[in-house]
This record gives structure tokens, sequence and C-alpha cells, in this order.
């Protein structure tokens, strides 16, 4: 290589730099785009399903874009404590009654038994849901999997938006 293709490279190095930013920022307010529509659209099918029992799911509920040395990623979810059984379920196993008894009194959820026609305690209708739970489990609610399955092309054409520069 001649030292003038070598000067010639030097002098592109920081038109590279800006094309190489460009792209960078093309990607970043793309991907807050599709954070924001998917985000949206999480919270609206969280509040048409009813997960809502403190408001912690839906409190908590966001999206981040990180950039690494293999790209962007974009993470949309739940971060709340119950978030795993909110989205996987659970299967049918033992649940500990301290925290269905708070679930009961937050609820404040009464039952008559019909034989006796006595109003049962806080304690036994957490323990009737604690047996439900440990009989049949609990259903998966992955709201984010529906999302982005139902967004998908949509997904797509705006990444391929990105390389047509609209």
């Amino acid at each position: 290589m001649s030292s003038r293709s070598r000067v010639a490279d030097k002098d592109l190095e920081p038109i590279f730099a800006d094309i190489y930013r460009a792209v960078e920022d093309a990607i970043r307010r793309r991907l807050e785009l599709i954070g924001v529509a998917l985000d949206g659209k999480a919270r609206t099918l969280a509040r048409d399903e009813q997960i809502r029992d403190k408001g912690d799911f839906i409190a908590h509920m966001g999206y981040s874009i990180r950039k690494d040395s293999k790209g962007f990623l974009l993470q949309i979810g739940s971060n709340a404590a119950h978030a795993d059984y909110v989205l996987g379920g659970k299967v049918p196993s033992p649940t500990p009654l301290k925290p269905l008894i708070s679930w009961v009194e937050r609820k404040k959820l009464s039952w008559v038994d019909k034989k006796t026609k006595k109003e049962l305690t806080v304690k036994q209708i957490a323990r009737l849901v604690q047996h439900k739970i440990y009989k049949k489990g609990i259903k998966a609610r992955n709201i984010y999997a529906e999302v982005l399955k139902n967004q998908e092309s949509w997904i797509f054409s705006q990444l391929i938006k990105i390389g047509e520069g609209k």
C-alpha cells in the first residue's frame, strides 16, 4: 500500500465514524419505536387479562435497549416479583399460605359455606385457594409471547424500514 492510499484511508476515518453513529442512531430510534408500541400493547393485554392484583405487574412493565459488542438488544417484560407466575403459570404444587392470606385480604374476599351458612375466615378461604393451586396449578398468561406473535410482521417491517431510511 502506498503512503498516498494510507492518507486517503485516514481522511475517511471520520466519515466512517459519522456513518457508523448515524446507523446506530437509526437502529436505536427504531427500537425505541418498537419498544414503546409493544409495551403499550402488552399493558392493554395485561389490563384485558385482569393481571392486576396489587398493580405490581403492570407498574413494573417496560422495555429496555442495550448495546453490546454483538449489537442491540430490545427487552420487554415486567420485573415484578411474581411475573414468572403470571407469565408461565404454576404447575400443580404446594403454595405457601401466608401470601394467599394477604391476597384474600387485599381482594376483600368473602365466602359462605353452603351447608352451615357460616362465613369462612380469611385463613379458610386462603386454604381453599391453596388447595385449588395444589390440584390445578395457575394458568399461564404470557402476554408478551402473545404480543410478539401478533406483532411479528409489524416488527420486521419496522426493522426493514431502517435499511430503507424511512
